[in-house]
């Protein structure tokens, strides 16, 4: 039993989709502040609103490391400035926030709760909107501390307040950023869609639809590709030269060709590929057994298995070549020519259907018996089909006639 389930294992994993894992964490930077280290030291000591620790002639750095700070420079310089210069002073900063891959103490945040317009109500007066965190002079922003002290600061009333650090901070390390944020060649410009060709406003939700139900940086998904084909494809709201169907609108080093077309999640519901012209239906069978997984990509009824994948179509529509004369005249020697492709849709209970029954050929009883003689001289393998063989002469046939001794 127990070889069986690890042979079951080992298919299922082959036949499962490879997953990608999220990339390590980089090596741990020795120049970097470690909050850690830093754990005796209130918070509001360092992080004071809108401005950058130590900013203040390196107060309140110099509470600890006044002697470093009246020194030549050294390592410690390091945790804030670029490089190590004999004029600190002149030594250009390292971006803060930091803008590395990783971020130390990272913050968890609802945008559930936050969006929930009875509590939100209740503790600071009036509803929160995507731009009361995301919008600052005109431009789309990250949210900083500044934006959630509206609603954090004493005076608002809202709890936790904002010195409450460890309400939406936690000790660790968490990745800035993720494989399903805009990454590679794919380019996008909020400034862009805020609005549409018309001048209309563009909402947050009518690409960010889930954002108003996460609960955290986990389960924030981002806007599914269909958003974009909803607006990229109505003429109205976006011009033509920025179809989905054109590479170049989203991505930087892919074009499209006659043997590269967009996915069909990128196309609206009523459009077909390119290469689907009116005589594909006829000469789609060599494409399809090269490459089936792309049929099934539109086609969802499509069983993707390269001997199967015919099935669901010519299971419910006839092959062109089933003409009004297929039954009586061609079907057999096609048949006998290339049984599997009967296979793909008829049963051997299908064939054994017909063929028990008599044939037109034989005419009505009795009339058959003088003029079967000819037939069955030209082809007595049609004979064989339905009339067994006893001898060197059909069963049937041994009724009536009868062979010589010295013939046989």
């Amino acid at each position: 039993m127990g070889k069986i389930a690890c042979i079951v294992a080992i298919v299922l994993a082959a036949c499962s989709q490879p997953r990608i894992p999220d990339a390590p964490l980089p090596p741990h930077d020795p120049t970097r502040l470690s909050h850690s280290q830093h754990a005796a030291v209130d918070c509001a000591d360092c992080h004071q609103m809108g401005t950058r620790p130590g900013s203040r002639d390196h107060a309140p750095c110099d509470r600890c490391h006044r002697p470093a700070f009246l020194t030549t420079p050294g390592e410690l310089c390091k945790v804030c400035h670029v490089e190590v210069t004999a004029e600190p002073v002149t030594a250009p900063l390292k971006p803060y926030p930091s803008e590395e891959i990783w971020q130390a103490e990272p913050s968890k945040f609802s945008h559930r709760f936050h969006m929930d317009a009875v509590p939100m109500e209740s503790k600071v007066g009036f509803h929160v909107t995507c731009a009361d965190c995301h919008v600052r002079d005109g431009k789309l922003v990250h949210p900083d501390h500044a934006a959630c002290a509206r609603c954090h600061a004493p005076e608002a009333g809202a709890a936790p307040a904002m010195t409450a650090c460890a309400t939406c901070h936690q000790n660790g390390v968490q990745q800035r950023t993720r494989a399903r944020l805009i990454k590679g060649d794919l380019r996008f410009d909020h400034a862009s869609h805020r609005t549409d060709r018309r001048g209309a406003a563009i909402k947050c939700e009518a690409c960010h639809a889930q954002s108003a139900q996460a609960t955290g940086y986990g389960d924030h998904a981002p806007p599914r590709v269909e958003a974009c084909v909803t607006c990229h494809d109505d003429t109205d709201r976006t011009p033509a030269a920025m179809r989905m169907r054109i590479c170049q609108t989203c991505h930087s080093e892919r074009t499209e060709t006659l043997t590269q077309l967009a996915p069909r999640s990128h196309l609206p519901a009523t459009e077909k590929p390119i290469d689907h012209t009116l005589a594909f239906r006829r000469d789609h069978a060599e494409v399809a057994e090269r490459d089936g997984g792309r049929c099934a990509a539109c086609h969802t009824q499509m069983s993707g298995n390269s001997r199967d994948i015919c099935d669901e179509c010519h299971q419910t529509m006839r092959p062109s070549d089933h003409r009004i004369t297929w039954r009586e005249l061609d079907h057999g020697t096609e048949a006998a020519a290339d049984r599997a492709r009967c296979a793909r849709c008829h049963v051997v209970e299908f064939c054994t259907a017909c063929h028990a029954q008599r044939p037109r050929s034989h005419g009505f009883p009795g009339s058959f018996l003088t003029d079967h003689g000819a037939l069955a001289r030209i082809n007595v393998r049609s004979c064989l089909t339905c009339h067994e063989e006893q001898g060197n002469l059909p069963g049937a046939c041994a009724q009536c006639h009868t062979v010589p001794a010295g013939r046989r």
